[in-house]
């Protein structure tokens, strides 16, 4: 995909038990793309792999500011009286995501869902009709930028970039999705105790 990202749609289908995700251009081009439940699945598990490598998960719990290194004298504290077992690692966890959760309710609720898909669009598929995806690959570019290239079973692939904004609200729609689906697939960005109201599938 060449023409830059414009306009995501997801929405489920129950006669194909599969979800088709759209994808707009800024060209006023358009690819459709089968995705099954399984592959949603796989995809699903990159993703959150690729919010938990967010830098800011660490900064964002860690209070930088209530310690000053001026205010403590190393030479009080001996190292062998510092229990490391006062700060369980297993708590760690808990907090990112916790923070991945108060980030990903940001992220939607500050991202516009109102627009409809865009009419007019060239169907690029228009020939082949939707294309089915067998396989991908989600890699981080920096921190703010990822790519997700999709192969599907044409042999075509589909490569598009998302920022962080974008990518909750890829997240999102295939929370939402895969409720519709009655999948089963328990999915939530970070502590699923915080809820996110927003009831969309596209993102524009």
């Amino acid at each position: 995909m060449t023409s830059p990202l414009h306009q995501l749609t997801m929405t489920y289908s129950p006669e194909q038990d599969r979800v088709m995700l759209r994808i707009g251009t800024k060209e006023n081009t358009e690819y459709q793309l089968w995705m099954t439940r399984r592959f949603v699945r796989i995809m699903w598990r990159a993703l959150i792999q690729i919010m938990e490598r967010d830098p800011n998960l660490a900064k964002d719990w860690v209070p930088e500011d209530r310690v000053t290194e001026d205010r403590v004298p190393k030479d009080q504290v001996p190292k062998d009286q510092v229990p490391k077992d006062q700060v369980p690692k297993d708590q760690v966890p808990e907090v990112k995501d916790a923070i991945m959760a108060m980030q990903h309710q940001e992220s939607v609720q500050n991202s516009d869902f109102s627009q409809k898909h865009a009419k007019g669009n060239v169907n690029l598929m228009a020939n082949t009709g939707a294309l089915l995806v067998i396989g991908g690959q989600v890699k981080p570019v920096n921190e703010d930028r990822t790519r997700i290239n999709l192969k599907t079973d044409k042999g075509t692939g589909i490569e598009f970039f998302l920022n962080k904004k974008l990518l909750h609200a890829l997240c999102h729609m295939i929370i939402k999705s895969a409720q519709r689906a009655q999948w089963d697939l328990d999915l939530a960005v970070g502590d699923p105790n915080v809820m996110v109201p927003a009831d969309a599938a596209q993102i524009h």
